[in-house]
């Protein structure tokens, strides 16, 4: 009777071993980054900005700066930092600098300039912003989901840090502990692969 106890708590030990065994990747960095998180988020009495950034190796880059007030997305600013090759000046984009780039896409498809916007259709494309009252208007652009950092880290847990045996997980908390760059490349990809998020700052407001 007394080995059928000993025998029956080992297995009982090795299923509660395996109940436990995680099915997510860097789940201790996530952990001292989501204290990270919540002790911003109380210290800034949930308001906030953050910047997402992205790439492609086609030639472009861009950044999203999301808004948070009180836990609620208030506003989302976009802006294509390089775009077709052609950085963005130091000030910004405006009228003047959109239209010396389509004078230089205009040179690079030798004077082709049918399918080239107007200078304030390219300004509108290059950079633009939305309020509270207009959030989400610019579909398919580019620009990061609005989302709150809550909202980071459940996908984070939820997704991108999901274990998967085709893949390779990426987790970085270099923003004084708070997510960096969190998701993950599948194997055999050859270009734009990862998915996730990289927020290169976050501050309180």
């Amino acid at each position: 009777m007394e080995r059928k106890m000993y025998l029956f708590v080992f297995f009982l030990s090795l299923f509660c071993i395996a109940c436990d065994k995680s099915d997510m990747d860097y789940e201790n960095d996530y952990e001292q980054s989501y204290k990270a998180w919540l002790d911003f988020k109380e210290s800034s009495n949930n308001s906030y900005r953050y910047v997402v950034s992205g790439a492609t190796w086609a030639g472009a880059a861009w950044e999203t700066t999301i808004t948070v007030n009180n836990g609620e997305v208030t506003g989302r600013d976009f802006r294509y930092t390089v775009f077709n090759d052609i950085r963005m000046p130091a000030d910004g984009w405006n009228l003047e600098t959109a239209q010396l780039m389509l004078d230089s896409l205009s040179k690079r498809y030798q004077g082709n300039t049918e399918h080239l916007p107007s200078a304030d259709s390219m300004l509108k494309m290059l950079t633009w912003s939305e309020n509270q009252a207009n959030l989400n208007n610019h579909a398919n652009t580019g620009g990061a989901l609005t989302c709150t950092l809550d909202q980071i880290y459940e996908k984070a847990k939820s997704d991108w840090l999901k274990k998967r045996n085709n893949a390779q997980t990426f987790f970085e908390a270099k923003n004084n502990g708070i997510i960096s760059s969190c998701g993950f490349v599948e194997d055999n990809c050859a270009d734009d692969c990862f998915r996730g998020i990289t927020i290169t700052l976050v501050e309180g407001i």
